[in-house]
Parts: structure tokens; C-alpha cells; sequence
């Protein structure tokens, strides 16, 4: 849209309620950089509802590389998929320390994002001019791990926790964590998203399967650079020990493994003494929408000129179905995935139901001949 235009669209909000808005441009405020180059993000008032907002969309067609835009839809249902899952499993408007999600048209021809406008500034703006005052300081600490709770309560992992998309409002406003067009579910396969030293090193080299103690890391050098001043990123060793209780905080968050760092959870105690309720479980009831998704998403690669490779691998690919990965030593089992659908054939479970019956007659009728004949 440009900024004379106005769009009129239904959309549906994060429970599948529908909605109308008519969007006109908001040029007098003034919005972050997308988080993918391909994507644009802009300031909306909505004359339907009278909010502000901001929509994110594809960018028109000007000559880049079918794969290049398929991976700009991938970006935008990331950001529309996280936005869902954080609504509905939140019993009502997500916390604060989140970007919120308002509605979504999931269409191919012009797919788009609404979102609620996000608080305060980049955290990466803000260290800039200053750092964070002494009384600013716990209030981001906890504002930044109550974030990284909720996503993991969600199974939601951002995979692109850095400056840039941690937001700090010193007016009140706190901590807001937002830019999920790398979100994924936790448990799919890692893939190379991200950059170092923000993204960990498993998740770089897309090993293993997603965790949300990837994000650990990623809050981790925020944290210790939000608090000590210390530049993280050039990388390299960081002065811990010049700042004692701040590693007593971080111990562990900087782990080889995932599964060898604390939990959003233990982080949280850490520095608040308490952890809020959550909700536990919220796969099953979302795969039908993931599903639904899924299926529109390769409808837009198909818009959009992606033809499917014969097996090159050059095509980007959604999230994969969750499996169940192998156990770390000495860590705790993996959670058993849902299945999506039964095997067809002899081997099914019905075929293996059908045999232990059989099994259990041959036994029973066995043990009543040599109870009659002994």
C-alpha cells in the first residue's frame, strides 16, 4: 500500500473470528525495519475499529528470485502461526512482554499480518545513547525472562532473540520481545536461522531439533549486555567474572547443549522467587490450524511462480511434523510426539491388535486342555 491508498479486507482474529477493516496510512509514525528484507512493515489506522496498528506483508513482485519470496511468505506465517499460538494459549491477550497479534488474512494473492503497535524502542537504540539505569535494571531482567516463559510454555521458539528485536520502554512500559518471522514450534528440526553470537551454536548449524533453551542463550547475551555495557557482539569470551552476580544469574544459560541449560522457568525463580501458572499442552488442539496453514502456505509459494524441485533441496520448507528426538545423556526422555495419522498396510495397529488377540486366545485355550487333561 502507498501512502495515499487505502485497503479494505475481511481478516480473522487468532480464535477465527471474523473481522473488516479499512486500513489507511499512518506516515506520521514511524516503524522498525522489518526483520526479513523482503518483508514491509507499516504504520496503519484502522477506520473500522479506530486502532492503530501495524500491517505486515509481502512486498510487491520487482525481480527477486522465486526461492527469495517463498521464504518471505515462510517469514510472514511464522509471524502470523506464533501470533496464534501465543493468543490461544494464553486465555486472553497475551502477556505484555509479547507482541500481540490482532488478525491475519491468510490469502494467496495478498496475504498480511495486523499487529498491535509495539512498545518502547529497540533495546539496540537504547544502549546507543545510554545504558540501562540501576532502578531499570530488574524490571528487564524479569521482563525478559517472563517472556522467554511464555514462549516456552507455548512451545514457542523465537530463534531470533537479539537487540533488534527486544524492545525496552523506560516509561512504564517494560520489556516487549517481538519479530517472530523466525518463530517456530518447538521440537521440528533445527534449521541454519539466525546469526552468531546472538543465535546459539546448535541452532546455526541446524543440529538436532528445536528447544526453547535455544532462546536461552540468544536472552542470555542480551541480558549481560543490556546490564554490563559489555558489546557482545563481536563475539568471544564474555568477562563474566567481572560481574559476579550477574553470572550467578546466567549460570548454565551459556551450556554447549540445550538440554544441559536451565529452563525460562528456572530463570525466572532465579530473580522473581515465583513462577506464574501456565497452561501445559497446547499441540493437539492447534494441529488442525497448523495443518490448515500449512496447506495455504504452499498455495502462496504456488502464487507466487515456486515451482516444487525434483528432490534438490532448494525449496524452503515449513515447519516438519514433531518426532521424537534422541535422549541427551544423562538428561530427561523426550516427550512423545502425537501421531498425525495411522500406517497404512499389514503392519498398522490394527494388525497388531488383531495379533495379540490371536496371542491371547492361543494362550487361554492352552491353559484350559491342560487344566482338563493336566
Amino acid at each position: 500500500m502507498n501512502e495515499h491508498s487505502a485497503v479494505e479486507a475481511a481478516y480473522l482474529t487468532p480464535r477465527r473470528e471474523s473481522a473488516r477493516c479499512r486500513l489507511v496510512p499512518a506516515p506520521d509514525r514511524t516503524v522498525d525495519a522489518p526483520t526479513h528484507p523482503l518483508l514491509d512493515l507499516v504504520a496503519v489506522h484502522d477506520e473500522v475499529s479506530g486502532r492503530d496498528l501495524l500491517r505486515l506483508s509481502v512486498r510487491p513482485l520487482d525481480g527477486e528470485r522465486v526461492q527469495d519470496r517463498a521464504r518471505a511468505f515462510a517469514a510472514l506465517d511464522n509471524e502470523i502461526l506464533a501470533g496464534v499460538r501465543l493468543a490461544r494459549a494464553s486465555h486472553g491477550p497475551p502477556p505484555a512482554e509479547l507482541s500481540r497479534l490482532v488478525g491475519y488474512r491468510d490469502d494467496p494473492a495478498e496475504p498480511f499480518a495486523l499487529l498491535e503497535p509495539y512498545r518502547g524502542e529497540p533495546l539496540d537504540a537504547v544502549l546507543g545513547r545510554r545504558l540501562l539505569f540501576e532502578e531499570e535494571r530488574a524490571a528487564f531482567r524479569e521482563g525478559l525472562f517472563r517472556a522467554l516463559f511464555w514462549l516456552q510454555a507455548c512451545d514457542v521458539v523465537h530463534r531470533d532473540i537479539r537487540p533488534g528485536t527486544v524492545r525496552w520502554d523506560g516509561g512504564g512500559g517494560g520489556v516487549q520481545v517481538c519479530g517472530f518471522t523466525s518463530a517456530t514450534v518447538a521440537g521440528v528440526a533445527r534449521e541454519s536461522v539466525g546469526v552468531g553470537p546472538w543465535a546459539s551454536h546448535e541452532q546455526r548449524a541446524a543440529v538436532g531439533r528445536c528447544d526453547p533453551r535455544d532462546d536461552v542463550w540468544s536472552a542470555g547475551l542480551v541480558l549481560f549486555q543490556a546490564l554490563s555495557g559489555h558489546d557482545v557482539s563481536g563475539g568471544g569470551i564474555l568477562p563474566l567474572d567481572g560481574h559476579p552476580g550477574l553470572a550467578v544469574q546466567l549460570e548454565g544459560v551459556f551450556a554447549g547443549e540445550a538440554e544441559e541449560r536451565p529452563g525460562a522457568g528456572e530463570l525466572l525463580a532465579r530473580v522473581s522467587g515465583a513462577v506464574p501458572p501456565h497452561r501445559a499442552g497446547v499441540g493437539d488442539h492447534l494441529r488442525q490450524g497448523r495443518t490448515r496453514f500449512r496447506e495455504n502456505r504452499e498455495r502462496k509459494r504456488l502464487a507466487a511462480g515456486w515451482v516444487p524441485p525434483d528432490g534438490d533441496g532448494s525449496a524452503p520448507e515449513g515447519p516438519a511434523p514433531r518426532a521424537p528426538a534422541a535422549p541427551a545423556a544423562g538428561g530427561p526422555p523426550p516427550r512423545a510426539a502425537a501421531r498425525e495419522e495411522e500406517p497404512v498396510g499389514g503392519a498398522g495397529r490394527s494388525g497388531y491388535v488383531g495379533l495379540a488377540l490371536l496371542l491371547v486366545l492361543m494362550v487361554a485355550v492352552s491353559v484350559a486342555l491342560f487344566l482338563r487333561f493336566g
